[in-house]
């Protein structure tokens, strides 16, 4: 893939200023953002993407409404979260 992208909005509700896909999925894709070379998830929609089967759900999957709400604006303790388990 490699196509870079600005400003899109991870699943946890967080803008990222400038990310490259990685690979793209079903309904989503993972991006890695350039600033702080960490990987992420994010709807292909935010991306331009239609996506395959919106309304698939799979179980097991988290609810999106829920994790958005817990991390909207927390971007850097999420980082520094994700980081610390290396």
């Amino acid at each position: 893939m490699g196509k870079v992208h600005f400003n899109v909005k991870d699943i946890f509700g967080n803008n990222h200023k400038e990310v490259e896909v990685i690979r793209v999925y079903e309904n989503t894709a993972s991006i890695l953002d350039v600033n702080t070379n960490l990987t992420w998830i994010v709807r292909k929609r935010e991306l331009g993407l239609e996506e395959t089967n919106p309304n698939n759900k799979y179980p097991g999957h988290f609810d999106y409404r829920k994790t958005k709400r817990q991390w909207k604006g927390k971007e850097q303790q999420l980082v520094d979260m994700v980081r610390s388990y290396n």
